[in-house]
């Protein structure tokens, strides 16, 4: 898994978590072929997808300032 860094996100407003929140599911599944990860069940929730690649952790961030997305350091 070179190359995949580990990520949390979420999202600013519940407005956001509903209006985008099947375009970042779907940049996530394209990338790790996984279709279902942690998430807590808050309102917008948190969630823990598998390694993702850079790219697709770009285009995460770049599908609205919205969206809250951060490295998770590995030990």
């Amino acid at each position: 898994m070179s190359g995949r860094k580990r990520i949390l996100y979420t999202y600013k407003r519940i407005e956001v978590w509903e209006e985008y929140d099947e375009q970042a599911r779907s940049i996530i599944q394209e990338d790790t072929s996984t279709e279902n990860w942690i998430c807590n069940r808050a309102l917008p929730p948190t969630c823990y997808p598998p390694p993702l690649t850079v790219e697709s952790i770009e285009k995460l961030k770049n599908l609205t300032n919205g969206i809250v997305v951060e490295e998770i350091e590995e030990d």
